[in-house]
């Protein structure tokens, strides 16, 4: 923005703008919390572990409010009618929007739109404390399982998950087919590319 400061849009729809860049400011800051949490459990002990995993689940609901936001600046007639390929631009932000929709901007278990029971107790659990959640290992990362043998190789072991796999959220559908695996830490490059990439188009 301050690049093009002279730019007639921001003459005209600079609140558009500085909004669209606090979204990214906001998407910024919970991933620099959600992972900030990750590396604190990276080295803490249980007795902590369950309150910062909560925290995680927080975090990751803000992040996807935050996305959310930024799809519908993207979807505004403001962008639209300047950038008709603006949607284009962001497949990764589009790719999890229905977390958005099915869990953080309100649960599909409250206001369902055709789900079955089960799709709806299981999308409710997604980002829930009580599950929901997987490890999905980094590239070149091996779980060994077999060399827990006590209490303190299975509290290595799940440092070890922390600090070698993404934390990944799980949203299902009826389709059994289609389901969304979204990690803040594998994806937030991607996301916040992609924002730059919509306000840079505007901005040319």
């Amino acid at each position: 923005m301050v690049r093009t400061r002279d730019h007639a849009v921001l003459k005209t729809n600079f609140i558009n703008i500085i909004g669209a860049i606090d979204m990214m400011k906001g998407l910024d800051y919970h991933h620099a919390n959600f992972m900030n949490t990750v590396n604190q459990l990276i080295e803490t002990g249980w007795p902590r572990k369950i309150k910062l995993q909560a925290s995680l689940l927080h975090e990751a609901t803000a992040y996807l409010n935050r996305l959310g936001q930024f799809y519908y600046f993207v979807l505004s007639t403001f962008v639209q009618k300047r950038c008709p390929n603006a949607e284009l631009l962001i497949p990764t932000i589009k790719s999890f929007v229905p977390f958005r929709m099915k869990y953080s901007a309100h649960r599909s278990i409250d206001a369902p739109k055709n789900e079955s029971e089960m799709v709806q107790a299981a999308q409710a659990m997604s980002m829930s404390s009580i599950g929901g959640q997987l490890f999905q290992p980094k590239p070149g990362h091996v779980a060994d399982i077999s060399r827990i043998k006590t209490e303190a190789d299975y509290d290595d072991y799940v440092k070890s998950n922390w600090k070698h796999c993404y934390y990944v959220f799980q949203l299902i559908t009826d389709d059994r087919n289609v389901y969304h695996n979204f990690s803040i830490e594998k994806e937030h490059p991607a996301i916040i590319d992609e924002a730059f990439a919509v306000l840079k188009e505007i901005l040319k």
